[in-house]
């Protein structure tokens, strides 16, 4: 069986190309249910079964949906997959069940199902009776039984063949694996910049969270309570009360630290600062650059162009709308600690804290490596999380105004 043969390998991939956070493990409930005897109704229950694994809102029904048909409706050259093996001579099997009619679907899932079966199939050290291989010979249809053939020679009565003594299942998966590892070599991957375990989907989700609602502008949004009182105050129904629809109006300013030992964390900076600005459904969002800590000035480039300087940034913030991550290492990933560093961190985060109420600091170097360094302290000074996905959403949660324990 060829990798390309597995169960809906092309919709999977589909779909992961389309931005869908799928792993093995998804893949490998699906293949699991299959095996059950899920979704193998026919192409609804299978559709139904997809969707119940894999889809998580509105929108991803919808490329669901596109691609699932795109894949369903491609001719299947081979509806049945069937690998004969040389077997040991035993008697015909009398067959009295009709021959089963499969409609293409099920002609497909049945493909599937056959050459997944003899692949999940573990080897077994104790070679198989007649009676173990009679069920599986009879689930198969339109089995052609060929007569016992009698050895011609006395090298064959004496030596008996290889089949005998090594189980079908055996022998059906060594050629599978062999024919995996000549077909590994042509086969095409797919290559993904997700920046593991925080992938873009999932800092677009997050962000999301990050709101601040306010009524402004046209009177379009009916008040159900303020109509209802109006209605009681004056004892009839002459029109209906509207007020403003909400918008989010948070306005996120994201300082991300560039350079030395950030290097290796660009990527990672450039799909918060994506996510955040094209995705994330904000009312506002500025970024700005800086190295180590940001001392007078902050830049609209990371080459360090198109300076601002720091009282001029802030001085252009609402307290109210406005918050502020900072995305850096703070001295974390080479495990030093530098006093000026400290004392220059402070002394920004106090300047900040005069304009803005919510702060917040997201390192991308994993927690256990923050004691003996500068970030151990910063740690003290503002909330500090890493960058993953519970270390967003925590991140979030303060810039709304949440409390959180983050030491």
């Amino acid at each position: 069986m060829k990798v390309n043969d597995l169960p809906l390998r092309e919709l999977f991939d589909k779909l992961r190309q389309a931005g869908w956070v799928l792993g093995i493990d998804e893949y490998e409930l699906l293949l699991e249910a299959l095996m059950k005897g899920f979704g193998i109704e026919d192409e609804a229950a299978l559709k139904r079964l997809c969707k119940t694994l894999w889809v998580k809102s509105v929108e991803d029904e919808k490329i669901f949906n596109s691609y699932f048909k795109e894949v369903m409706s491609k001719p299947l050259d081979n509806p049945l997959v069937t690998v004969e093996k040389p077997t040991a001579a035993k008697p015909a099997i009398p067959i009295t069940q009709p021959p089963v009619q499969l409609t293409p679907s099920k002609s497909l899932l049945r493909s599937w199902l056959d050459s997944l079966k003899k692949i999940i199939t573990k080897p077994t050290n104790e070679p198989l009776t007649n009676q173990q291989l009679e069920p599986e010979n009879q689930q198969i249809p339109e089995i052609q039984e060929q007569p016992p053939t009698q050895p011609s020679s006395e090298a064959e009565k004496s030596e008996p063949a290889e089949s005998e003594f090594m189980p079908q299942e055996v022998a059906v998966e060594i050629d599978d694996e062999v024919q995996l590892l000549k077909t590994i070599t042509s086969e095409q991957f797919l290559l993904y910049s997700d920046y593991l375990p925080l992938t873009k989907r999932k800092m677009k989700q997050t962000w999301r969270y990050l709101r601040r609602p306010i009524r402004e502008g046209p009177l379009v949004e009916l008040d159900v309570t303020a109509t209802i009182e109006k209605i009681i105050r004056d004892g009839f129904f002459l029109e209906p009360v509207l007020v403003p629809q909400r918008r989010n109006r948070v306005e996120l300013v994201l300082l991300l630290d560039v350079d030395g030992s950030m290097v290796a964390f660009h990527p990672l900076g450039d799909r918060l600062k994506e996510t955040a600005t094209r995705g994330g459904k904000l009312g506002a969002s500025r970024v700005y650059y800086f190295h180590n800590c940001p001392v007078d000035y902050v830049y609209g480039k990371p080459g360090y162009s198109e300076a601002v300087r720091v009282e001029e940034m802030l001085r252009g913030l609402s307290p109210n709308r406005a918050c502020l991550l900072i995305f850096s290492d703070a001295g974390a990933a080479r495990g030093g600690y530098s006093e000026d560093r400290l004392q220059l961190t402070e002394r920004f985060l106090g300047q900040c804290q005069q304009h803005l109420r919510y702060l917040v600091w997201v390192n991308p170097v994993p927690r256990e490596r923050w004691a003996m360094s500068t970030a151990g302290e910063i740690d003290k000074l503002i909330p500090m999380f890493e960058c993953d996905r519970l270390g967003l959403q925590n991140a979030v949660k303060v810039l709304r105004g949440n409390p959180v324990s983050w030491s």
